[in-house]
């Protein structure tokens, strides 16, 4: 779940991406790895997911400029069984470890019927919706999931003391139409939710968190109180135990099988990544999954709306709609944003100028 839109000036999402290509770059990026990253920021706003869109490219520089993200190194290869592969990224820049990741696993794909990929100690690879459509295109079923072991801002169901965090997963399946694009997080909201929330000054619209002692709370401060408060699991206090038991499968999925884990208590900002395709064509075949998924898809938009509730859509069906209009229409981007993106532009002598909508100096 994203945060809210906040009201500011219409931007052209594209030349923003620019900027944030060259932001990068000037930061000591590579040029290809710097557009990766952009672009899967752009996606990010394109889909609608804000916290996860340019407003991060600020956090990114950041992280650039005290060495937590790489900018030289190779991506080292752990294990390679041919339908499976392990690495380690070493903090290399997560946009572009994807990107050439999915090359990888499509490449795969085209001689297994699963093929399976993890990644160990991965800089942040940003929204996992991103990543979907591209490999959905090629009629495959695509799993994705991720964590960063240097991060506790979720408790285990029945507990008060944050051991987990967001541990989001997403799945992509195709139809004949628009694929399906499932990404939530195994809590209410992911940590860049809330951080929005507090970056306004305001409360979450419900009890989306808990205090220290495990009471259901609304106040984005309480994750910085002591003893820190945590973020609700999904399902709340009474079914939280089902986000738990999926944030679990997460953390086994993306940390355990990649090999990068809670256990060596790593430094903020390494994720662990777990990536997986399915061909059709292997099972009952790529016409027989279709028409599945389809009449699936159909059904479920046939089914008669709540009383006072808008028709049922489909996970990513939203998604997919903001990306035509955000494309076509622009998108208004909050004044901090702004201001942030072009104190970094002076701080690297980059001119924001064009993107920002001001005259050239």
């Amino acid at each position: 779940m994203s945060a809210p839109a906040e009201d500011g000036p219409v931007k052209d999402p594209m030349l923003l991406a620019g900027t944030a290509r060259r932001l990068l770059a000037a930061a000591g990026m590579p040029e290809e790895w710097a557009e990766a990253v952009a672009d899967v920021l752009l996606e990010a706003d394109l889909l609608g997911h804000r916290t996860h869109g340019l407003s991060m490219l600020p956090n990114y520089l950041e992280r650039i400029e005290r060495g937590a993200t790489a900018l030289r190194g190779e991506v080292q290869v752990l294990m390679d069984g041919g339908a499976s592969f392990a690495w380690r990224a070493n903090r290399l820049p997560g946009a572009w470890v994807m990107r050439l990741a999915i090359r990888e696993v499509l490449a795969r794909a085209a001689g297994h019927p699963v093929v399976t990929a993890t990644i160990a100690d991965c800089a942040h690879i940003g929204c996992l919706q991103a990543y979907l459509k591209p490999i959905t295109d090629h009629v495959l079923f695509v799993t994705l999931a991720t964590t960063d072991p240097g991060i506790a801002s979720v408790a285990p169901f029945g507990g008060a003391d944050p051991v987990l965090t967001s541990n989001p997963v997403a799945y992509g399946i195709p139809t004949h139409g628009d694929p399906i694009l499932i990404d939530h997080s195994t809590s209410v909201v992911s940590n860049g939710s809330i951080a929005a929330y507090a970056a306004r000054g305001e409360r979450t619209p419900g009890p989306w968190l808990l205090d220290g002692q495990g009471h259901p709370s609304d106040d984005p401060a309480t994750l910085a109180a002591d003893p820190p408060g945590t973020i609700a699991l999904l399902g709340g206090p009474e079914f939280g135990y089902k986000g738990f038991g999926f944030s679990l499968m997460v953390e086994a999925l993306s940390l355990g099988l990649s090999g990068h884990g809670r256990s060596t208590v790593p430094a903020r900002g390494g994720q662990g990544v777990f990536l997986q395709v399915i061909d059709p064509a292997a099972f009952a075949g790529r016409d027989a999954f279709l028409r599945e998924t389809t009449a699936l898809a159909e059904r479920c938009r046939g089914s008669r709306p709540r009383e006072g509730s808008p028709p049922v859509r489909l996970p990513g069906e939203r998604a997919l709609a903001n990306r035509a209009r955000h494309l076509a229409e622009g998108l208004p981007y909050p004044a901090r944003v702004l201001a942030s993106i072009e104190d970094w532009a002076h701080r690297l002598g980059v001119d924001p100028a064009p993107a920002l909508g001001k005259p050239a100096p």
